[in-house]
């Protein structure tokens, strides 16, 4: 009989202690709550909460809205970070009209350069080919280049395509360009320096 009485005696304690925890969490909620919301009321504005489309997001967004401020660029810099944050470091006589801050060369100050950033893709190339084998450079820098390639069809940026003088059935781009070095476009004319 004793041995019974004490097992009922620690069963109603337990059952006793788990019902005053369950009493004790419902408030414990509840108070949580309440002082949660009184923060909010406190701090007076419900929009002190950014969402992710507030912010440094939504100014970078809005930096990707807008247009580039280059028509075209062969010496961009650009951030490995997506989307990325470009710059575009061409020299050209006059900056663009979209261009907002506009600065001399350091190469040669009768350059200019666009300071403008742009988020998103820099664009693309303004050389009036992808790339020359044969390419006839100035010798300043940078360079004044044209391309004496044959090619089957001139880029779309090459305004002046005319056919081969040996094989008219080719095409030559006699535009000249003001830029960097162009990249060789078959590796034995990389590893020869070029024609």
């Amino acid at each position: 009989r004793l041995a019974a009485i004490a097992s009922f005696t620690r069963t109603s304690k337990l059952t006793t202690h788990a019902m005053g925890m369950k009493r004790c969490i419902v408030p414990s909620i509840l108070l949580m709550l309440a002082l949660q919301s009184a923060a909010l009321l406190v701090a007076g504005d419900v929009g002190a909460i950014l969402l992710p489309s507030q912010g440094q997001v939504a100014d970078e967004a809005a930096m990707a809205a807008k247009k580039r401020p280059w028509k075209c660029c062969d010496q961009a810099v650009c951030t490995r970070s997506i989307p990325p944050i470009c710059r575009c470091m061409d020299q050209v006589f006059e900056c663009p009209s979209t261009c907002k801050a506009c600065g001399p060369s350091v190469g040669d100050p009768s350059r200019h350069v666009c300071q403008d950033q742009y988020v998103g893709d820099p664009g693309p190339i303004c050389r009036p080919w992808e790339c020359c084998d044969s390419p006839t450079c100035t010798k300043s820098n940078p360079p004044t280049c044209r391309c004496g390639d044959e090619v089957d069809k001139c880029a779309p940026t090459c305004k002046t395509c005319l056919p081969s003088r040996p094989r008219p059935s080719r095409r030559v781009c006699l535009d000249s360009y003001f830029g960097p070095f162009p990249p060789a476009c078959t590796p034995k004319a990389v590893a020869a320096g070029g024609n």
